[in-house]
């Protein structure tokens, strides 16, 4: 009998215990609710810039070539991105900083690859360039976006 009576208050126990679970999970749980953070969508240059990239040295190194700036820019940020022949995302950052009128600029052997005590390791099988720039100055800023290949 004493038997039978533990397992009985066990029994109702577990039940219970059981019970009390699934009465807390079947419970809506609150939600939280998910604000994106806001992107700016920056105005594009108009068709008056050109900008030309020149391969160098069997695409070790390139020419940058930017006319038709707006006037008042006095920053041009660049941003080239590419991918090796062994299928390596790489980058070059940079800025150029220009004279008040400036309308065209010129930035020789932007290097594609690393550069250490004056010894460089170029990046090989470069067949493309995606290119960003920045235009900064008194007009606000503007962007330029092209893919070249090489």
């Amino acid at each position: 009998m004493k038997r039978a009576f533990i397992v009985a208050i066990v029994l109702i126990l577990v039940l219970g215990g059981g019970i009390m679970l699934l009465r807390k999970n079947s419970q809506p749980q609150a939600q939280t609710e998910l604000i994106p953070t806001p992107t700016a969508i920056l105005p594009t240059v108009t068709d008056d810039v050109k900008v030309e990239v020149i391969p160098l040295n069997g695409n070790r190194s390139i020419t940058l070539k930017i006319s038709g700036i707006p006037a008042g820019t006095s920053v041009i940020e660049y941003e080239l991105t590419y991918v090796t022949g062994n299928d390596l995302p790489r980058g070059v950052l940079g800025e150029i900083k220009l004279d008040e009128g400036e309308e065209e600029v010129t930035r020789d052997d932007i290097v594609l690859g690393t550069c250490s005590s004056g010894k460089c390791v170029y990046d090989t099988g470069v067949e493309k360039i995606d290119l960003s720039l920045k235009f900064t100055g008194t007009g606000g800023i503007s962007v330029f976006q092209k893919s070249y290949n090489l």
